[in-house]
């Protein structure tokens, strides 16, 4: 998916968010960087469709914000926003509500579960893992609709070593297997080097 933002400007009380232009190439991943605020964060909501009071002009493919491209994106919080369910109801969420059939909903989640090693926290709370799990679930449930847009808030922000690991590979495994377009924000240079092509100053 390719996304386009032009004259986006976004005032709060403390600062204003002001972008003249900005490309990401379908298939692309894409770090947006800067200093604290500065509104890396807020320009990546904006993105996501969840910022609705601002100026300027975002297309997605040539096309404005609908519900299909609405479905067609996922985002990742900080601090992730996990249902009180468990961890394999938690991934399984998205695909419910897309309609997506029994069968197939098992093989991905079985597939994501492996392939960030969390296959042990299936029938665990997701409101009781640690910060690193935490955010390996909300990855799983985020890539488990398969976005053509996956979008990234500081998703390395105080978690282990080892769950980062986990985290980079299956992020970029998905963006060179599926051409999925990844927009990440991220205070870690040496990450960002690892994971994106590209980086964008704000």
């Amino acid at each position: 998916m390719e996304i386009k933002a032009n004259n986006l400007i976004k005032t709060y009380a403390n600062f204003k968010l002001d972008v003249t232009e900005l490309e990401f190439p379908a298939g692309s991943a894409s770090a947006i960087v800067g200093p604290n605020g500065k509104g890396k964060t807020t320009l990546l909501r904006i993105l996501a469709g969840l910022e609705h009071q601002f100026k300027g002009d975002v297309t997605y493919d040539g096309k404005r914000l609908n519900r299909q491209i609405r479905r067609d994106m996922t985002m990742t919080f900080q601090t992730p926003l996990l249902l009180d369910r468990s961890v394999y109801a938690n991934i399984e969420y998205p695909l419910k509500i897309r309609g997506v059939a029994r069968k197939q909903r098992s093989e991905r989640i079985e597939h994501l579960l492996d392939q960030l090693s969390i296959q042990h926290l299936a029938k665990k709370n997701a409101r009781k893992l640690s910060g690193g799990e935490s955010q390996k679930v909300a990855l799983a449930r985020g890539l488990s609709s398969e976005p053509r847009l996956l979008l990234l808030d500081e998703p390395f922000s105080a978690i282990d070593q080892e769950s980062i690991d986990a985290m980079l590979d299956c992020i970029a495994t998905y963006n060179q297997s599926t051409g999925a377009t990844v927009i990440l924000v991220s205070h870690d240079d040496l990450l960002v080097d690892k994971l994106c092509n590209r980086r964008i100053e704000i």
